[in-house]
């Protein structure tokens, strides 16, 4: 192979790198102008739509699909998994809903519960009686105790075990003594 044919060989494919090069700059060109007339700015794609473009672009380029006009089988598949996740998303947003309402009834049942308590505290700290007067009711108490124990200590010891019959048999022995002393005199 002589030198003028690599030559040859090498600027056709810089050539035909350079075509395709330009197909490719004006097909970017001409989907970026598409995407300024519906309104889309491909830089601020949510994360999910770019992933989604890519996922069709891979599709088109391993099958190749015609760059000309899309498959419409991929574009209803495509629609159909966006449709169901949007139902996905909204079953799941019901739920959620669901889920707070529950959480706010049992909020307001425990705000009403610890009111109630609260309303309970206030009462009950209204009606107990404060340390103070309790220690001074304490000590009055104690006082009389003290007092009260110092006369039963004064009074005459009692026998507990009063024999009944015997006490009225010495009265009445007592009595017949003095109603002889008496009649003696």
């Amino acid at each position: 192979m002589s030198f003028v044919q690599i030559m040859d060989t090498d600027t056709s494919r810089l050539v035909t790198v350079s075509k395709t090069l330009k197909e490719v700059r004006a097909m970017n060109a001409r989907n970026d102008k598409l995407l300024k007339d519906f309104g889309i700015d491909p830089l601020t794609l949510a994360d999910q739509a770019q992933e989604l473009l890519e996922q069709y672009a891979l599709i088109r380029h391993c099958t190749g699909l015609s760059t000309e006009r899309p498959e419409m089988s991929c574009l209803k598949e495509l629609l159909f998994q966006r449709e169901s996740k949007r139902l996905e998303g909204k079953l799941q947003a019901i739920t959620l809903r669901s889920d707070i309402d529950s959480l706010r009834l049992r909020c307001a049942s425990d705000a009403k519960e610890v009111a109630r308590l609260e309303t309970f505290l206030t009462e009950a700290t209204e009606q107990a009686t404060p340390t103070e007067a309790f220690e001074k009711e304490r000590a009055i108490l104690e006082k009389n105790h003290e007092v009260v124990k110092h006369k039963l200590e004064t009074l005459p010891n009692i026998p507990c075990d009063i024999n009944l019959d015997e006490l009225i048999k010495n009265v009445r022995q007592i009595e017949e003594e003095d109603a002889r002393g008496m009649a003696d005199k």
